[in-house]
């Protein structure tokens, strides 16, 4: 017998308040500011700051891992930030690691599945270095209303600029001038987002 896809819908968001219930519980973050609003499971942890200003969306039903996987955002040390701007959506599987000067994502960005962005190397690149020296780090800056694709990486000390977008698996480790799409590894200019 085949079954009804509104009934398909109406389990799946059963289940899916459970898992975002179970995840909720999971919150080791010391300083959460604000509330986001949850579609899917994330977890908050850390020492530092992790701020929602205004409406910030964590998930989204129609996108991958809606049901397997769960989005990740941590402030590890003290005084570690993650800011998320006002109208802002992380996709399912986003991964946000501050254990540096922080990251600040402006207001109404759109992150797709699998984003990840990390304001520290988190471990020196010589093998020497590792298990006795700090990892270099740099703040992570965001502009307004920038999308960022499926599976990109942005690393340490990059600003983007308002009304960027960054290609579906890129990783940015420079800078991104204002409305400038970028892909690649690394990731390079390829347009202009007025243009796109």
């Amino acid at each position: 017998m085949r079954r009804r896809p509104d009934r398909d819908r109406a389990g799946a968001g059963v289940a899916q308040r459970v898992r975002i219930a179970w995840y909720r519980r999971q919150w080791s973050c010391a300083q959460v500011q604000g509330r986001p609003r949850l579609r899917a499971p994330a977890v908050l942890a850390g020492e530092g700051v992790i701020r929602f200003d205004g409406v910030v969306t964590l998930g989204w039903h129609l996108g991958p891992w809606f049901l397997a996987g769960y989005s990740y955002i941590e402030a590890r040390g003290p005084r570690s930030r993650v800011v998320l701007g006002d109208g802002t959506h992380l996709n399912n599987g986003v991964c946000l690691v501050s254990d540096g000067p922080g990251i600040t994502i402006g207001e109404r960005c759109l992150f797709g599945p699998g984003v990840h962005v990390y304001d520290s190397d988190f471990h020196p690149l010589s093998a020497v270095a590792r298990g006795s020296e700090l990892a270099r780090s740099g703040a992570v800056d965001i502009g307004d209303d920038v999308f960022v694709g499926t599976g990109a990486i942005i690393l340490r000390g990059v600003t983007i600029g308002a009304g960027s977008v960054v290609g579906a698996g890129a990783v940015v480790v420079a800078d991104v001038g204002p409305e400038k799409v970028v892909a690649g590894n690394p990731a390079r200019t390829v347009g202009d987002s007025g243009s796109a």
